[in-house]
């Protein structure tokens, strides 16, 4: 590839091609970088040679680039390089494979076909906050991570998260239960950037497609809110988000929604303004959860229809309606008027 600096040779699959000859090209690590036509001078076809990288080789690679002092776990889907307490790893390592037997129980309830990654699906966690700032810096120098416990990387396939106990010392899983019944955001989070890379990760959403962000977010919201009494503080899907239900109610005046669903079935542009974000989050999380509670079916068939987008093709706003129209079976002024009120009537669980 042509860069600033010279001429640069990448290894990987070639995921997407786009109209304009732009390419999607993947590295054994399954980290994505988009090339544009310009940028490439010539390929190499070398077909049989490209292999994903394994458990081992993955481990080998995070450790190096999160540096000293980190060390690998592997649960049975996940591979997590970690410098936490060790009953910090051991809790995140049952809490992430409670939410990867849920999130393939939930879709199969649907009847909507999604399939294990068949490798390891790597977390990055830190024990402070400035190395978790440091390191999402470097790899995001385009974002500004302040105040955000954790993410998952689109472009990297990895989901970095912050201890918020902020003690390595705790050894026991039952002493990390009982730090973190006090800090839910800190499972919300991680069960949050767990859904989006399962969603990536199982035949559900393709990375670098052209997908409406409520949706994704929807999805993941709809899974956060955490349980008290579950032994990771967490159980399943679908219970009424302490954060999101006040915040719909509170902004939903004269029954008019702030962002009207016309808008955020079609538009973006919500989620990156601070004065409409914390509404489009409120209004996505309530979509989400009154077309799975009360139109299964619908809500399947438009996941379904979502599964056919593919990388680096633009879905316009008019397509982009008419795919949840067809397949929801209502307009969104439609929607709207049943969705206010059965959020209303919803109850956080005490």
């Amino acid at each position: 590839m042509r860069t600033a600096d010279g001429e640069q040779r990448l290894a990987g699959r070639v995921v997407a091609e786009g109209a304009a000859g732009e390419l999607l090209l993947e590295d054994p690590a399954g980290r994505m970088r988009q090339l544009s036509a310009a940028e490439v001078v010539g390929r190499e076809d070398r077909r049989g040679v490209w292999q994903p990288a394994d458990a081992e080789q993955l481990g080998r690679l995070l450790k190096t680039e999160a540096g000293s002092g980190f060390e690998v776990y592997q649960t049975e889907h996940y591979l997590v390089c970690s410098n936490c307490s060790e009953g910090y790893n051991e809790f995140i390592g049952r809490l992430l494979e409670t939410v990867y037997a849920q999130y393939f129980d939930f879709w199969k309830k649907l009847n909507v076909d999604v399939a294990s990654a068949g490798r390891p699906l790597p977390v990055l966690m830190f024990q402070s906050e400035s190395e978790f700032q440091a390191y999402a810096s470097r790899i995001h120098p385009e974002t500004g991570f302040e105040g955000v416990p954790g993410f998952y990387s689109v472009r990297d396939n990895l989901v970095l998260v912050v201890d918020l106990t902020g003690d390595r010392s705790l050894r026991e899983v039952s002493a990390v239960r009982k730090k973190l019944a006090d800090r839910p955001l800190q499972v919300a989070t991680v069960v949050h950037e767990a859904v989006h890379q399962l969603s990536f990760n199982s035949g559900l959403q393709q990375r670098f497609a052209d997908f409406p962000v409520w949706y994704s977010e929807g999805l993941s919201l709809y899974f956060e809110p955490p349980s008290e009494r579950s032994a990771v503080l967490w159980s399943r899907p679908g219970q009424v988000s302490p954060r999101h239900h006040p915040e719909f109610v509170r902004l939903v005046r004269y029954e008019t929604l702030p962002v009207p669903l016309s808008d955020l079935l079609v538009n973006d542009s919500a989620f990156q303004s601070a004065d409409a974000a914390v509404a489009a989050y409120a209004e996505s999380w309530g979509l989400v959860s009154y077309l799975v509670k009360k139109k299964p079916l619908e809500f399947a068939e438009y996941a379904r229809r979502l599964q056919r987008l593919q990388p680096l093709q633009a879905v316009t706003g008019s397509a982009r309606q008419q795919m949840f129209t067809e397949a929801i079976g209502e307009t969104p002024a439609e929607l709207s008027g049943r969705l206010i009120p059965w959020v209303r009537r919803l109850r956080v669980a005490r």
